[in-house]
Protein backbone atom coordinates (compact mmCIF):
# COMPACT_ATOMS: atom_id res chain seq x y z
CA UNK A 1 0.00 0.00 0.00
CA UNK A 2 1.51 3.27 -1.12
CA UNK A 3 2.14 5.92 1.54
CA UNK A 4 0.19 9.13 1.02
CA UNK A 5 1.30 12.31 2.81
CA UNK A 6 -1.49 13.50 5.09
CA UNK A 7 -3.24 10.12 5.26
CA UNK A 8 -4.42 8.28 8.42
CA UNK A 9 -1.65 7.87 10.99
CA UNK A 10 -3.33 7.07 14.34
CA UNK A 11 -6.39 6.32 16.39
CA UNK A 12 -7.09 9.92 17.30
CA UNK A 13 -9.82 8.96 19.76
CA UNK A 14 -12.44 6.44 20.78
CA UNK A 15 -15.86 7.74 21.73
CA UNK A 16 -17.74 6.10 24.59
CA UNK A 17 -21.51 6.74 24.57
CA UNK A 18 -23.02 7.08 28.05
CA UNK A 19 -26.51 7.63 29.42
CA UNK A 20 -25.50 9.94 32.27
CA UNK A 21 -22.45 12.08 31.55
CA UNK A 22 -21.99 13.26 35.14
CA UNK A 23 -22.03 9.74 36.60
CA UNK A 24 -19.83 8.42 33.81
CA UNK A 25 -17.32 11.21 34.36
CA UNK A 26 -17.08 10.44 38.07
CA UNK A 27 -16.45 6.76 37.30
CA UNK A 28 -13.77 7.63 34.76
CA UNK A 29 -12.01 9.84 37.25
CA UNK A 30 -12.14 6.99 39.77
CA UNK A 31 -10.29 4.85 37.18
CA UNK A 32 -7.48 7.37 37.51
CA UNK A 33 -8.04 9.52 34.43
CA UNK A 34 -7.98 13.31 34.39
CA UNK A 35 -10.95 14.65 32.41
CA UNK A 36 -11.21 17.93 30.55
CA UNK A 37 -14.21 20.16 31.32
CA UNK A 38 -17.47 19.78 29.41
CA UNK A 39 -17.30 20.84 25.76
CA UNK A 40 -20.38 20.95 23.49
CA UNK A 41 -20.23 19.90 19.84
CA UNK A 42 -21.11 21.95 16.79
CA UNK A 43 -21.10 20.39 13.33
CA UNK A 44 -22.29 20.38 9.74
CA UNK A 45 -24.26 17.49 8.32
CA UNK A 46 -23.36 18.26 4.68
CA UNK A 47 -20.21 19.50 2.92
CA UNK A 48 -19.90 23.31 2.85
CA UNK A 49 -22.73 23.69 5.40
CA UNK A 50 -21.91 25.93 8.42
CA UNK A 51 -21.66 24.20 11.82
CA UNK A 52 -24.74 24.22 14.06
CA UNK A 53 -25.25 23.12 17.69
CA UNK A 54 -25.38 19.36 18.12
CA UNK A 55 -26.96 17.24 20.85
CA UNK A 56 -23.76 15.88 22.33
CA UNK A 57 -21.07 17.15 24.65
CA UNK A 58 -17.94 15.48 25.91
CA UNK A 59 -15.30 15.24 28.56
CA UNK A 60 -12.00 13.73 27.51
CA UNK A 61 -9.06 11.78 28.94
CA UNK A 62 -6.26 13.33 26.89
CA UNK A 63 -2.81 12.00 26.03
CA UNK A 64 -0.05 13.59 23.93
CA UNK A 65 -1.26 12.08 20.63
CA UNK A 66 -4.80 10.82 21.25
CA UNK A 67 -7.63 10.66 23.76
CA UNK A 68 -10.78 8.94 25.00
CA UNK A 69 -14.00 10.88 24.58
CA UNK A 70 -16.83 10.30 27.07
CA UNK A 71 -19.99 11.59 25.35
CA UNK A 72 -23.53 12.24 26.47
CA UNK A 73 -26.59 14.20 25.38
CA UNK A 74 -26.50 17.80 26.59
CA UNK A 75 -28.80 19.43 23.99
CA UNK A 76 -31.80 17.08 23.57
CA UNK A 77 -33.54 17.43 20.22
CA UNK A 78 -30.52 18.68 18.28
CA UNK A 79 -28.84 16.52 15.59
CA UNK A 80 -27.14 13.65 17.37
CA UNK A 81 -25.48 11.40 14.74
CA UNK A 82 -27.86 8.55 15.68
CA UNK A 83 -26.76 8.70 19.31
CA UNK A 84 -30.01 7.23 20.55
CA UNK A 85 -29.51 4.17 18.36
CA UNK A 86 -26.07 3.66 19.89
CA UNK A 87 -27.51 3.57 23.39
CA UNK A 88 -30.36 1.31 22.31
CA UNK A 89 -27.67 -1.29 21.58
CA UNK A 90 -25.58 -0.70 24.71
CA UNK A 91 -23.65 1.90 26.67
CA UNK A 92 -20.05 1.66 25.53
CA UNK A 93 -17.64 2.23 22.67
CA UNK A 94 -19.37 3.48 19.53
CA UNK A 95 -16.87 5.77 17.76
CA UNK A 96 -13.40 5.41 16.34
CA UNK A 97 -11.94 8.59 14.89
CA UNK A 98 -8.67 8.13 13.05
CA UNK A 99 -6.18 10.96 12.98
CA UNK A 100 -4.86 12.41 9.73
CA UNK A 101 -3.08 15.53 8.54
CA UNK A 102 -5.37 16.07 5.53
CA UNK A 103 -8.98 14.82 5.45
CA UNK A 104 -9.17 15.47 1.72
CA UNK A 105 -6.41 12.91 1.15
CA UNK A 106 -8.45 10.28 3.03
CA UNK A 107 -11.63 11.11 1.12
CA UNK A 108 -9.86 11.12 -2.24
CA UNK A 109 -8.12 7.78 -1.60
CA UNK A 110 -11.35 6.08 -0.53
CA UNK A 111 -13.21 7.50 -3.53
CA UNK A 112 -11.28 4.91 -5.59
CA UNK A 113 -12.59 2.04 -3.43
CA UNK A 114 -16.04 0.62 -2.70
CA UNK A 115 -16.25 2.60 0.56
CA UNK A 116 -18.58 5.59 0.54
CA UNK A 117 -17.79 8.66 2.64
CA UNK A 118 -19.53 11.84 3.72
CA UNK A 119 -16.94 13.90 1.85
CA UNK A 120 -15.23 16.41 4.15
CA UNK A 121 -17.54 18.05 6.71
CA UNK A 122 -16.73 20.53 9.46
CA UNK A 123 -16.96 19.99 13.20
CA UNK A 124 -16.06 22.33 16.02
CA UNK A 125 -16.36 22.76 19.77
CA UNK A 126 -15.47 25.51 22.20
CA UNK A 127 -12.71 24.68 24.68
CA UNK A 128 -11.52 26.61 27.69
CA UNK A 129 -7.83 27.49 27.62
CA UNK A 130 -5.65 29.49 30.04
CA UNK A 131 -6.07 32.39 27.60
CA UNK A 132 -9.87 32.08 27.46
CA UNK A 133 -12.40 30.14 25.38
CA UNK A 134 -11.13 29.04 21.98
CA UNK A 135 -12.87 27.16 19.15
CA UNK A 136 -11.26 23.91 18.07
CA UNK A 137 -12.09 23.03 14.47
CA UNK A 138 -11.89 19.69 12.71
CA UNK A 139 -12.14 18.52 9.10
CA UNK A 140 -13.94 15.18 9.29
CA UNK A 141 -14.69 12.32 6.91
CA UNK A 142 -17.39 9.87 8.02
CA UNK A 143 -17.26 6.37 6.55
CA UNK A 144 -20.41 4.63 5.34
CA UNK A 145 -22.27 3.34 8.42
CA UNK A 146 -23.69 0.38 6.49
CA UNK A 147 -20.10 -0.85 6.04
CA UNK A 148 -19.06 -0.29 9.67
CA UNK A 149 -21.79 -1.85 11.85
CA UNK A 150 -19.48 -1.73 14.89
CA UNK A 151 -19.91 2.04 15.17
CA UNK A 152 -19.42 5.50 13.75
CA UNK A 153 -16.00 5.28 12.10
CA UNK A 154 -14.36 8.41 10.74
CA UNK A 155 -11.11 10.28 10.21
CA UNK A 156 -10.37 13.86 11.21
CA UNK A 157 -7.75 16.52 10.88
CA UNK A 158 -7.38 18.69 13.99
CA UNK A 159 -6.88 22.28 12.88
CA UNK A 160 -6.13 23.37 16.47
CA UNK A 161 -4.58 20.40 18.30
CA UNK A 162 -3.06 22.70 20.92
CA UNK A 163 -6.54 23.50 22.24
CA UNK A 164 -7.33 19.81 22.83
CA UNK A 165 -3.93 18.53 24.00
CA UNK A 166 -3.35 21.07 26.75
CA UNK A 167 -0.45 20.29 29.07
CA UNK A 168 -2.63 20.63 32.17
CA UNK A 169 -4.77 17.62 31.14
CA UNK A 170 -2.00 15.20 30.10
CA UNK A 171 -1.11 13.88 33.58
CA UNK A 172 -3.30 11.06 34.93
CA UNK A 173 -3.29 9.51 38.38
CA UNK A 174 -3.06 6.06 36.82
CA UNK A 175 0.00 7.11 34.83
CA UNK A 176 -1.61 6.39 31.46
CA UNK A 177 0.55 7.63 28.58
CA UNK A 178 -1.56 6.75 25.56
CA UNK A 179 -4.63 4.99 24.25
CA UNK A 180 -2.45 2.23 22.85
CA UNK A 181 -4.78 -0.55 21.70
CA UNK A 182 -8.38 -0.76 20.50
CA UNK A 183 -10.04 -4.18 20.25
CA UNK A 184 -12.91 -4.83 17.84
CA UNK A 185 -14.91 -8.05 17.91
CA UNK A 186 -16.92 -9.67 15.13
CA UNK A 187 -17.85 -13.09 13.81
CA UNK A 188 -15.29 -12.72 11.00
CA UNK A 189 -12.21 -10.82 12.20
CA UNK A 190 -10.25 -11.62 9.05
CA UNK A 191 -12.85 -9.85 6.90
CA UNK A 192 -13.12 -7.02 9.42
CA UNK A 193 -9.36 -6.51 9.41
CA UNK A 194 -9.37 -6.55 5.60
CA UNK A 195 -11.98 -3.78 5.59
CA UNK A 196 -9.88 -1.69 7.98
CA UNK A 197 -6.84 -2.24 5.78
CA UNK A 198 -8.75 -0.32 3.13
CA UNK A 199 -9.93 2.34 5.58
CA UNK A 200 -6.47 2.97 7.05
CA UNK A 201 -4.24 2.12 4.06
CA UNK A 202 -2.26 -0.21 6.39
CA UNK A 203 -1.69 -3.96 6.19
CA UNK A 204 -2.92 -6.25 8.97
CA UNK A 205 -0.70 -8.90 10.55
CA UNK A 206 -2.05 -12.29 11.64
CA UNK A 207 -1.23 -13.05 15.30
CA UNK A 208 -2.81 -16.28 16.55
CA UNK A 209 -6.56 -15.74 16.84
CA UNK A 210 -6.16 -12.01 16.23
CA UNK A 211 -5.40 -9.65 13.37
CA UNK A 212 -3.53 -6.43 14.14
CA UNK A 213 -2.98 -3.13 12.36
CA UNK A 214 -0.21 -0.93 13.76
CA UNK A 215 -0.65 2.76 12.99
CA UNK A 216 2.54 4.82 12.67
CA UNK A 217 1.91 7.61 15.17
CA UNK A 218 0.01 5.85 17.94
CA UNK A 219 -2.32 2.89 18.59
CA UNK A 220 -2.84 -0.66 17.40
CA UNK A 221 -6.15 -2.04 16.13
CA UNK A 222 -6.89 -5.62 17.19
CA UNK A 223 -9.57 -7.73 15.49
CA UNK A 224 -10.84 -10.94 17.03
CA UNK A 225 -13.91 -13.03 17.83
CA UNK A 226 -15.93 -13.04 21.08
CA UNK A 227 -14.05 -16.22 22.00
CA UNK A 228 -10.71 -14.67 21.10
CA UNK A 229 -11.23 -11.56 23.21
CA UNK A 230 -12.23 -13.72 26.16
CA UNK A 231 -8.83 -15.42 25.89
CA UNK A 232 -6.98 -12.11 25.52
CA UNK A 233 -8.93 -10.29 28.25
CA UNK A 234 -10.42 -12.84 30.67
CA UNK A 235 -12.82 -11.97 33.46
CA UNK A 236 -15.05 -9.52 31.65
CA UNK A 237 -18.38 -9.32 29.91
CA UNK A 238 -18.18 -7.80 26.43
CA UNK A 239 -20.43 -5.70 24.25
CA UNK A 240 -22.34 -7.69 21.59
CA UNK A 241 -20.50 -8.09 18.28
CA UNK A 242 -19.80 -6.38 16.04
CA UNK A 243 -18.48 -3.75 18.42
CA UNK A 244 -15.62 -1.75 19.86
CA UNK A 245 -15.14 -3.91 22.92
CA UNK A 246 -11.94 -2.91 24.71
CA UNK A 247 -9.26 -0.25 25.09
CA UNK A 248 -5.68 -0.76 26.27
CA UNK A 249 -3.51 1.89 27.91
CA UNK A 250 0.27 2.03 28.25
CA UNK A 251 1.22 3.07 31.79
CA UNK A 252 4.42 3.82 33.68
CA UNK A 253 3.88 1.64 36.78
CA UNK A 254 1.51 -1.34 36.87
CA UNK A 255 1.80 -1.81 40.64
CA UNK A 256 0.67 1.79 41.15
CA UNK A 257 -2.31 1.25 38.82
CA UNK A 258 -3.31 -1.92 40.64
CA UNK A 259 -3.30 -0.15 44.00
CA UNK A 260 -5.31 2.77 42.63
CA UNK A 261 -7.92 0.49 41.07
CA UNK A 262 -8.29 -1.57 44.22
CA UNK A 263 -8.70 1.59 46.28
CA UNK A 264 -11.50 2.54 43.87
CA UNK A 265 -13.18 -0.86 44.53
CA UNK A 266 -12.76 -2.00 40.93
CA UNK A 267 -12.37 -5.65 40.06
CA UNK A 268 -8.84 -6.24 38.74
CA UNK A 269 -7.99 -9.33 36.67
CA UNK A 270 -4.33 -10.08 35.93
CA UNK A 271 -3.47 -11.85 32.69
CA UNK A 272 -0.51 -11.80 30.31
CA UNK A 273 1.09 -8.73 31.87
CA UNK A 274 -2.19 -6.81 31.76
CA UNK A 275 -4.44 -5.42 34.49
CA UNK A 276 -8.03 -5.78 33.28
CA UNK A 277 -11.09 -3.89 34.52
CA UNK A 278 -14.25 -5.62 33.26
CA UNK A 279 -16.60 -3.77 30.94
CA UNK A 280 -19.47 -3.93 33.40
CA UNK A 281 -17.43 -1.69 35.73
CA UNK A 282 -16.03 0.63 33.05
CA UNK A 283 -18.86 2.19 31.01
CA UNK A 284 -19.39 -0.94 28.91
CA UNK A 285 -15.82 -1.05 27.52
CA UNK A 286 -13.22 -3.42 28.94
CA UNK A 287 -10.23 -1.32 30.05
CA UNK A 288 -6.78 -2.82 30.42
CA UNK A 289 -3.42 -1.45 31.42
CA UNK A 290 0.07 -2.66 30.56
CA UNK A 291 3.61 -1.40 31.05
CA UNK A 292 4.83 0.73 28.20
Amino acid sequence: MAERPGDIDSVNHVGVAVRDLDRASALYEALGFTLSPLSVHFGSTKPDQPPEPLATGNRCAIFPHNYVEVLGIVNPGKPDWSWGKFLERFQGGHIICFGCKDANVVHERLSHTDIKTSDVVLLQRDIGTPEGVRTARFDCVHFDRAQTPEGLIQAARHRNPEYVHQERYLTHRNGARALSEVVLISSDPAANAKHYETLTNRKAAHNGNRYEIDLPLVSKLIFTTPEGIADYLPGSLFSPPPSIAAMGFAVADLAHVENLLKQGKFTVVKSGGKLIVPAEEALGVTHYFFAG
